[in-house]
């Protein structure tokens, strides 16, 4: 395990830089359900008291699992970052004394009591780094990307492993813990959301199971693709939550290979998307590479490059004018006049990742009022729930066009606008 803590994030000196232990930690046992990730996580945490001074410290790993490979029935492969980091208790909070890294790839053998680490084979230092790493994927050019990401602690997907383990072995020894701090940064809340939704996924009997914790106050939903469509080699059996986690299996159909997805929906739009690439042979699912992960930007972004007055690309004469919604999203308002459809169109639009676009389902149109004064009242609407989006594309020298789009015109857009000078 010389490699563990090769990396050191913080000089453990007793009672120098963090302060004593104020009471004795419970020792970390691992509290999930994925037989797999138990496993990873128990053989790391093992080696942490070698690298504590403190008494009364405790070791908790957090283990960034990049692939699962099934080699046969009571065998597998696990390819991740296995991070771990010990603390001591000062107050409310836990403080990191020392931590690290292993890249590996770990050999684990199903037994009567469960999964076991048979084998760790790490990565080297200096040099030999890199070229392990480079061996150990095999050509697999995603997955060694993945692990130069999982060198990172503040992306998302090791951010958040690491802030679920910590608020598990707090929720699980009921210990009165509000924080975790590393040395020279600030407190860390366990109350804090996590960068994404924390999403772990495993290979269990040939099928593969994703487990999403939802988050209380997440006014979304998750929703996985269902894949019944001709000539998948997987198919979606179920998705079902429960004690607040929504849990996706896949079974296989075939041998070949595809990607699944899960999307998170605020309203109509997709505001977050990840993907997982599957391997099917020999009727099983074997291997799994992901994910990908496309997200919508803040809407205070996206204020900045869209908020404002834009004018009809020809005629200059109908406007659309976009401004953000104090709730989410942004209100658009296209006044077309007596010459040019004589109508007001009003909607409020949400940006979706996956269309790369705005899009709206609550559409109202308006006669344009014959008076030009501006207490005149638009009456009733004389057409209610419209839907359709506002793409964004570039013109000949890479400047916006917001092309507009309705459900009459959902292959041509019904107006292109450009920004008001």
């Amino acid at each position: 395990m010389k490699k563990l803590f090769a990396l050191i994030l913080i000089l453990a000196l007793a009672c120098a830089g963090a302060a004593c232990a104020e009471s004795a930690l419970p020792a970390y046992a691992y509290p999930g359900d994925d037989p797999i990730e138990a496993a990873v996580a128990e053989y790391t945490a093992e080696f942490g008291p070698g690298y504590r001074p403190e008494t009364g410290s405790v070791s908790i790993p957090a283990p960034i699992i990049l692939l699962v490979e099934e080699t046969d029935d009571s065998h597998c492969r696990v390819y991740g970052n296995f991070w771990l980091f010990n603390y001591v208790l000062n107050g409310a909070t836990l403080e990191t004394i020392s931590g690290g890294e292993m890249p590996a790839v770990l050999t684990l053998e199903k037994t009567e009591n469960g999964w076991k680490v048979t084998d760790a084979e790490q990565a080297g230092d200096g040099e030999d780094y890199a070229k392990d790493i480079h061996r150990f994927c095999q050509g697999n050019e995603a997955l060694e990307t993945a692990y130069y990401e999982a060198e990172d602690l503040d992306n998302a997907m090791s951010w958040n492993v690491r802030h679920r383990f910590i608020r598990d072995y707090v929720a699980a020894n009921g210990l009165a813990v509000e924080a975790y701090q590393d040395y020279g940064w600030d407190p860390i809340p366990l109350s804090r959301a996590f960068m994404s939704e924390p999403i772990t996924g495993s290979l269990e009997d040939g099928s593969y199971i994703l487990r999403v914790q939802l988050q209380p106050d997440d006014a979304g939903e998750w929703r996985a693709d269902d894949m019944a469509q001709d000539g998948t080699v997987v198919k979606l059996v179920s998705a079902e939550t429960a004690g607040g986690v929504l849990t996706v299996r896949y079974d296989p159909v075939g041998d070949g290979q595809m990607a699944v997805y899960l999307r998170h929906f605020t309203g109509i739009a997709c505001d977050e998307a990840l993907g997982f690439d599957l391997l099917v042979k020999d009727g099983k699912i074997q291997e799994v590479t992901g994910g990908s992960h496309t997200a919508s930007p803040s809407d205070a972004e996206l204020a900045d490059y869209f908020t404002g007055e834009w004018l009809e690309k020809d005629t200059q004469f109908t406007v659309l004018t976009l401004t953000q919604n104090p709730e989410k999203g942004f209100d658009a308002e296209i006044i077309s006049p007596m010459t040019h459809g004589a109508y007001i169109c009003r909607a409020t639009l949400y940006f979706d990742c996956e269309l790369n676009a705005f899009v709206y389902d609550n559409g109202a149109y308006y006669e344009v009022p014959i008076t030009d004064s501006e207490e005149a009242e638009l009456g009733d609407p004389i057409v209610t729930n419209a839907g359709g989006r506002l793409a964004v594309i570039p013109d000949e020298n890479g400047m916006p066009i917001l092309s507009w789009y309705s459900e009459l015109t959902p292959e041509e857009p019904e107006i292109l606008f450009v920004r008001a000078e």
